[in-house]
């Protein structure tokens, strides 16, 4: 099973392994942080995977709204001169509070949680969360690229050769 989303004008393809990978490092998350509800997306807001109690929120518009505000204030580190985009943007509610974190330059982890539980908590949960989720999705980064590479290599021979005799007369 793959995963294909279309992330800054580049496919995104998850292997089924990846995904569950992916959705392994979620359900800890969600265990040891007791989130409401975490959302793991592209940076165009599709969502990939989630936990918790998603059905008193549209998946889609919250993932898609975090994706816009990720974006709005990735533009304003770039006016104060900051190199990179913020890693996190924390917005404190009266019952929920919303942490949203990016994940390499592609993905964007969207937590919510109760007021009442510690902003420290969670940060530290998902900064590791976000080293483990890096390191699958460099992986796969990695393995897509070397076999991309010997697929490429062969395909391109073998089209070759075919194209060759399909214009041969």
């Amino acid at each position: 099973m793959n995963f294909e989303q279309v992330a800054g004008g580049q496919s995104i393809v998850l292997s089924g392994e990846t995904y569950k990978a992916i959705s392994d490092v979620i359900s800890d998350l969600a265990a040891k942080t007791k989130a409401h509800t975490i959302i793991f997306s592209d940076m165009n807001g599709h969502p990939i995977s989630q936990r918790g109690m998603s059905t008193e929120f549209d998946v889609s518009n919250l993932a898609a709204l975090a994706a816009g505000d990720f974006s709005a204030t990735s533009e304003i580190a770039k006016i104060i001169g900051e190199q990179k985009q913020f890693k996190f943007i924390f917005h404190e509610g009266e019952k929920y509070n919303a942490y949203l974190s990016s994940v390499g330059e592609n993905f964007l982890l969207i937590l919510i949680f109760d007021s009442s539980t510690a902003l420290g908590m969670i940060r530290i949960y998902t900064k590791r969360s976000i080293q483990v989720l890096s390191e699958v999705l460099k992986k796969t980064e990695t393995e897509e690229k070397d076999s991309s590479n010997f697929v490429d290599v062969d395909f391109n021979k073998c089209l070759n050769e075919e194209l060759d005799k399909a214009f041969k007369f």
